[in-house]
């Protein structure tokens, strides 16, 4: 049979290609070879594909292996360090990645420029450039926006490990903060944006207009309560944060749509059709043709305005209602993204890793009590022990204050905990009482009696204190510290909203159609709410009651 001709002067075309061309290749050690390519199929089985399915792209592939966290593939940090290495190795060696420079010997400039360097993680973000300029005869002095991009376009055809345009804003960082902490005259170094589109801020137009949209926030706040045009009840001050966010979407997309900032004065002028029209077509230009839901959460923002306080004329008003009508329909129920996250827990591992997080992190904190870190270790676990017993909204959770939420009360030889919310600060005014049983008690009781007290410098009375000066952490804090702890420990993608909607799918899948009691426990007013929310885990766990059921018992039949 014959044996494929290999094409050695053009590029492989899948990792597929890869693995022949290795093993064609006579010049390497026979266990290197071997390496080599365990290293390119375990990396297309870590991705979940078939090596004759991926394209031997570095960019690709980087962006793949990216997603992969050694926990949820079953593997230590180390080994997936060595398989990126060897796939990167590989992808030079067959000409899939150009091939590396010789090191070339630092020169008298960069050995003078890194000496400046204030701290250590200045030079070691500086490393990769170093190592670049020093292979294309570059000196300090020549380093500009053109070498970056440069560097960075090399970075995107060579490296599996990180993103690079991150790795052009931490070495461009680095080097501005080493240029003004010397008085150098060498060029700053324009730092990449964040991929996200920033609006411009509020406090670039007019003060009039400012000062407008601040009594509009100031009357749904109820800042006011003998004002009779506000809403029947306060807005939440993330529902404020978000109109305000809306509203500096809406200019900004106007604003680069031929108008000036100086054209918004007031609230309405921002609802007159002309600007409308230019705003809606710069916001659909931005998404790619595409009205979303966030779209049609702008355009409400602007009906209100509209409607409530400028009290615009009625035609007007069905203008910014007919817009909205034109985006469809909004997703009832919960995201896709979030269903995505939570398909994580089809696999039962990845439930055990969530729900045994807060014990590992605790045991952690007591064997390395005088370790920086673990008061904060003992803090997140009880914190994500909390949110597992009590699914409640993160600032909830973050405002928990030991006198005002907690109580103590001893059963035999235990000392169990409970949380009382009131009414006035629930989002949906329904009071809520969680008992914490006695694992998570115990491991509050560490937390109070040990680690809390050295968190803050001032603790008060915050169950989970700031650092600095007291007080509760901010919902935004907090939770953040959570997200990044859950998936560095995990491999989960997890905010800590997510732990509601973990909490009534692992009560469905075990109860399907109760949903008055997930209604009852997540502390929502109205049982439509909750469907809207949690039929497709309900009717997933019916299917397999169905299954295990009725189809199981003729299963036997079907080869009769």
């Amino acid at each position: 049979m014959n044996q494929p001709v290999i094409e050695i002067n053009v590029g492989p075309r899948n990792l597929a290609e890869v693995i022949q061309r290795l093993e064609a290749n006579t010049k390497l050690d026979a266990v290197k070879r071997r390496d080599l390519i365990s290293a390119v199929s375990c990396a297309a089985n870590l991705i979940g594909r078939q090596p004759f399915e991926l394209e031997a792209d570095v960019p690709e592939l980087r962006d793949a292996l990216l997603k992969v966290h050694p926990k949820q593939a079953g593997i230590t940090v180390k080994r997936l360090s060595n398989i990126k290495s060897d796939l990167g190795l590989a992808l030079r060696l067959t000409r899939a990645a150009p091939r590396q420079r010789r090191n070339a010997d630092r020169t008298d400039a960069w050995l003078n420029f890194l000496n400046k360097a204030g701290a250590k993680h200045q030079k070691r973000q500086l490393s990769r450039l170093v190592h670049y300029c020093c292979s294309h005869s570059l000196e300090p002095d020549q380093v500009n926006d053109d070498v970056m991009r440069a560097f960075e376009a090399h970075l995107d055809a060579s490296i599996l490990t990180k993103n690079p345009k991150e790795i052009r804003k931490d070495t461009s960082y680095a080097w501005n903060a080493i240029i003004k902490q010397n008085n150098l005259s060498f060029a700053l170094l324009v730092v990449p944006k964040a991929d996200r589109y920033i609006a411009t801020p509020l406090n670039q137009y007019p003060v009039s207009l400012q000062a407008d949209l601040a009594k509009y926030i100031d009357r749904l706040r109820h800042a006011d309560i003998m004002d009779e045009e506000g809403p029947d009840r306060a807005l939440s001050e993330t529902s404020l944060r978000n109109i305000e966010a809306h509203v500096r979407q809406f200019l900004d997309a106007a604003c680069s749509n031929g108008f000036k900032r100086t054209d918004f004065e007031n609230l309405s002028d921002t609802v007159r059709p002309d600007v409308m029209k230019a705003a809606v077509n710069k916001i659909q230009e931005r998404q790619a043709g595409q009205l979303t839901a966030t779209t049609r959460n702008i355009l409400s923002t602007l009906q209100a305005v509209a409607k409530y306080h400028v009290k615009a004329p009625e035609e007007t008003v069905n203008l910014i209602r007919k817009a909205k009508s034109k985006i469809g329909d909004v997703q009832i129920g919960m995201s896709d993204k979030n269903m995505d996250r939570l398909s994580k827990f089809d696999d039962p591992k990845n439930i055990a890793r969530l729900l045994t997080l807060p014990s590992e992190l605790m045991q952690w904190a007591q064997e390395n009590s005088p370790h920086k870190r673990a008061p904060l270790r003992a803090m997140h676990a009880v914190a994500i022990n909390i949110l597992l017993a009590c699914p409640l909204r993160i600032k909830n959770i973050s405002m928990l204050d030991i006198q005002r939420h907690v109580t103590a009360h001893r059963d035999e030889n235990h000392k169990l905990y409970t949380l009382h919310i009131p009414a006035s600060e629930m989002k949906n005014r329904n009071p809520m009482d969680f008992a914490l049983g006695e694992q998570r008690s115990r491991h509050l009781e560490t937390y109070l009696s040990k680690f809390r007290q050295h968190v803050s410098d001032a603790p008060g009375t915050a169950l989970f204190p700031k650092k600095s000066g007291g007080g509760p952490r901010t919902p935004d804090n907090l939770g953040s510290e959570i997200s990044r702890l859950i998936y560095r420990e995990t491999g989960l993608v997890m905010n800590v909203h997510l732990f509601r909607h973990f909490a009534g799918m692992l009560f469905l899948n075990s109860n399907p159609g109760e949903f008055e009691t997930v209604r009852q426990f997540l502390g929502h007013k109205k049982l439509d709410t909750t469907m809207a929310f949690y039929a497709r885990f309900s009717s997933k766990a019916a299917v397999e009651r169905y299954d295990e059921a009725v189809l199981s018992k003729w299963r036997g039949y079907e080869h009769d």
